[in-house]
């Protein structure tokens, strides 16, 4: 049973969400009868797009319908088997590619958060310390209780905070220490500080790393191997998980490994991967279609109009003055607005105007943190963000009238409630 404090703030979710449905701007169900990218019919409103994942706009393109038509043609709409037992021959395909891809050893499963459940509980000895930065992504944490269940300890460490886990490191008694933490961070697009944890990895034979990188996956890096892989390559006691439905615009999740013993081990034993269910047939032929691109001349010049357009964006947040909580050199963008209920009115206000956005509050982000959050992709031009960045400079203002939206990134630090 939750604890009495835990109850107010599900209570206080509860609610927002429910004024934000009311309100059509959460929960939504989009009306299109077919998908054009750039924009959304919601509301009795077309809409221009900036809540999609899709940061290259693959989801849509040509090869990928046809890569998942000829996989459903040939293998109907699902092969009602577990990978126990047998498995289409587009897993070979896929595996082959996305390891071209990565630079290691590689396991698809159905979903990023089913990888992490396929993986963790065999990977992490019964009796380790997990260290999880407070900022990870849900699928850690449910996955991280799972640990605790086997006997591990679970500490929370303060957002980036490499002196918090050089420190927890040192003082932990433990033989083997686990440090999980995401490589984009999925709501404020901010950056797992790579270099230092590579200087912690050689520094500590003990510590572990494993990095959900599901929203760096597919645009950053050679090839779209994400912004971990991209600059810190695999190696021992380093694990990095992916997904094929955000920029490979596919489905699935993936985890890459330094060695094929390991992999094969989780591929072997994990339980997800034994009592789950395969990728669909669609998913893999879109996602071998999709791989391809990234293999090829195409994907570099795809990935420097991204980084363009990030660029773009990024002056923009600055010239408009926006309370942008982590400005990177990444596609997610967040707007801290301060309480659920001035973000449902500011997401009205920008659909009444033709722009879509992600509203978004607790427990995605800590209390206090409400906001917008949107991002870039190659669906829109750079008149759309302009666009969208002035409309919330006008709004803002009239909203929060003079309540204090300064970011203080101390308290960003806290634990989230």
């Amino acid at each position: 049973m939750p604890s009495e404090r835990q109850e107010r703030l599900l209570r206080r979710f509860e609610r927002s969400t429910e004024a934000g449905i009311a309100a059509g701007v959460f929960r939504v169900r989009i009306e299109d009868a077919d998908l054009r990218g750039d924009t959304i019919r919601v509301n009795g409103r077309t809409l221009l797009n900036f809540g999609m994942a899709s940061y290259l706009g693959l989801n849509l393109d040509p090869r990928l319908k046809q890569g998942a038509i000829d996989a459903v043609t040939r293998y109907g709409p699902v092969y009602s088997s577990s990978t126990a037992f047998t498995s289409l021959p587009l897993y070979t395909a896929l595996e082959e590619r996305l390891e071209r891809m990565l630079g290691g050893k590689v396991v698809i499963a159905p979903t990023t958060t089913l990888a992490h459940m396929a993986a963790m509980p065999l990977l992490v000895p019964p009796g380790s310390l997990i260290l999880i930065d407070v900022q990870a992504h849900e699928s850690l944490r449910l996955t991280a209780q799972i640990l605790v269940a086997m006997g591990s300890q679970l500490v929370s460490l303060p957002h980036n905070d490499m002196d918090a886990l050089a420190a927890a490191v040192e003082g932990a008694s433990q033989e083997s220490v686990w440090y999980l933490a995401d490589g984009v961070y999925s709501m404020f697009g901010d950056l797992a500080p790579l270099d230092q944890l590579a200087e912690l990895l050689e520094r500590y034979s003990n510590l572990h790393l494993y990095l959900d990188d599901a929203h760096g996956f597919g645009w950053d890096g050679e090839h779209g191997r994400g912004h971990v892989l991209g600059y810190l390559p695999i190696r021992d006691r380093m694990v990095v998980a992916g997904s094929l439905s955000k920029s490979i615009g596919a489905g699935g999740g993936v985890v890459v490994f330094p060695d094929e013993r390991t992999a094969r081990r989780v591929r072997t034993l994990g339980g997800t991967l034994t009592f789950a269910g395969p990728l669909h047939p669609a998913e893999l032929g879109a996602a071998v279609a999709s791989a391809d691109i990234h293999l090829s001349e195409e994907y570099v010049h795809l990935q420097a109009r991204l980084h363009a357009q990030i660029a773009l964006t990024k002056r923009l947040v600055a010239q408009r003055g926006l309370p942008v909580i982590a400005p990177s050199d990444t596609p997610i963008w967040f707007v801290r607005v301060g309480t659920p209920s001035d973000t449902i009115e500011m997401a009205g206000r920008l659909q009444r105007d033709g722009f879509y956005v992600n509203p978004s509050g607790y427990p995605a982000v800590s209390v206090g943190y409400a906001g917008l959050r949107f991002s870039n992709s190659l669906y829109l031009d750079d008149d759309a963000y302009a666009a969208l960045t002035e409309a919330i400079a006008r709004h803002l203002p009239e909203v929060v009238g003079d309540i204090d939206i300064t970011i203080d990134l101390t308290e960003e630090r806290a634990t989230r409630e």
